[in-house]
């Protein structure tokens, strides 16, 4: 069996930090594993079962699930790929390290694609689903809602599968790497189809009265520009048509700009002149998969909260009130997307139609700033004041407390826990605060 490489020695190994810096750590060591068979290897390590294991994946989590500090933390880089295709039952089995992105082209080249996208596809297939990452189809679930099984490296260093017609797999969709190392999932798939995709900018308050028609789209959503008025809606629905060929050409202001650091005052400036831009009235035909998917800003840190659908409107009223009332620096446009329920115990849409709110703050590219913790803050209050369930994967100030009263199959998941890893092997110190 093969010895699990490893790129460094004890506490020499240099600083993990997640994509946009927000979260660092000097893990105990960083192992770089091939495949399943050295995952069990290393879990099965007493000496490294006592520092704990984590999984570090693409490292586009703004919370601090990895807590690398201290840890072994699992690189899956090199442990990706399709392993099969199942063209009778529409599957498709993959590795836990492949990201989004590698498994949309993959998949393209068999004339197959996800029935949903993530707003981007740089995270692994494993992190995405685990943190219960969503689309935009107001008639489908989570990304984990696709999922058929998940195969795992469970605490005590053996493997097991879980399917879907098993009691405990609406637990394991969404398990924040609480259960175990996933090493594969196997997917539902669609014929690679295209979309017309349509744009246009409309008053925020037009937008908030016609949420029940943007909601018949297949995908849809807006996106809000803070302290203006504004919003650019955009729906996606399946044609038959073929795809529209692409011309490269500037379109908007650059990003820098759109996800700034200006005063509220110079951000209305740059987000009214860049509503006008980005809402130009445009339909085109695109692959599913580039219809769904958005430019990646600059760094950034990022609160995101899943709302009932009911009180989308109320609630997105209130957010452009407080911004403006309080002068608040959320100066890049507010990610407004839409999902149905799903039944995995954890997903912020579970049992409910859902509305999902994304803000960031734009971060110095040279340093590190908390200058977004305050309004997160007054966002995260209002937004939980709406029932809100925060992203898993995002920032947020609820107290596992509140948490558990706003998840239905809270305690079952923590007594499924218990079980599985009752010496708390996986448990960082951010799940460990919340679910030991």
């Amino acid at each position: 069996m093969a010895v699990p490489r490893t790129t460094s020695a004890g506490r020499q190994q240099a600083s993990w930090e997640n994509w946009s810096g927000t979260v660092q750590g000097v893990p105990e060591r960083l192992e770089i594993v091939d495949g399943e068979d050295e995952v069990c290897e290393i879990v099965r390590d007493r000496g490294k079962r006592a520092h704990g294991i984590g999984v570090a994946g693409s490292g586009h989590s703004y919370a601090g699930l990895v807590s690398p500090a201290g840890r072994i933390l699992l690189d899956l880089q090199r442990h990706k790929g399709i392993v099969s295709i199942d063209r009778v039952r529409m599957t498709v089995i993959v590795k836990a390290g492949t990201s989004l992105r590698a498994l949309n082209r993959e998949l393209a080249a068999e004339g197959l694609a996800l029935p949903n996208q993530s707003a981007i596809d740089e995270q692994t297939v494993a992190g995405a689903v685990a943190t219960a990452t969503h689309g935009s189809g107001p008639g489908m679930g989570t990304l984990s809602s696709h999922l058929r099984s998940v195969r795992l490296v469970t605490a005590n260093g053996t493997v097991r599968t879980v399917t879907d017609d098993e009691p405990e797999f609406d637990a394991v969709r969404v398990h924040l790497g609480c259960l175990g190392v996933v090493t594969a999932l196997t997917f539902d798939v669609v014929p690679a189809h295209t979309l017309r995709k349509t744009i246009v900018r409309m008053p925020l308050k037009m937008v908030l009265g016609g949420l029940d028609e943007l909601r018949t789209a297949r995908y849809g959503g807006f996106w809000w520009y803070p302290h203006t008025s504004q919003a650019v809606v955009w729906r996606a629905d399946p044609t038959g048509e073929a795809a529209t060929p692409v011309i490269p050409t500037p379109r908007g202001l650059p990003l820098a700009f759109t996800n700034n650091r200006f005063p509220p005052v110079a951000a209305r400036l740059v987000h009214s002149l860049s509503a006008l831009s980005e809402g130009r009235p445009q339909s085109r035909v695109l692959p599913c998969d580039a219809a769904l998917l958005s430019s990646l800003p600059p760094r950034l840190q990022a609160l995101e909260y899943g709302i009932p659908v009911a009180r989308a409107a109320e609630a997105i009223t209130e957010l452009a009130d407080t911004v403006t009332r309080h002068g608040l620096r959320i100066n890049a446009p507010v990610d407004v997307r839409f999902t149905g329920a799903d039944s995995a115990w954890l997903s912020p849409s579970y049992q409910r139609d859902t509305c999902y709110l994304g803000v960031t703050c734009a971060l110095p590219a040279d340093r590190p700033s908390n200058t977004w913790s305050r309004p997160f803050a007054v966002i995260d209050d209002l937004l939980a004041r709406h029932e809100g369930r925060p992203h898993w994967a995002k920032v947020h100030f609820r107290e596992p407390a509140d948490l558990a009263a706003r998840y239905p199959r809270w305690h079952d998941f923590l007594e499924l826990r218990r079980r599985w890893d009752p010496d708390g092997v996986f448990l960082g110190d951010l799940l460990r605060a919340t679910f030991q």
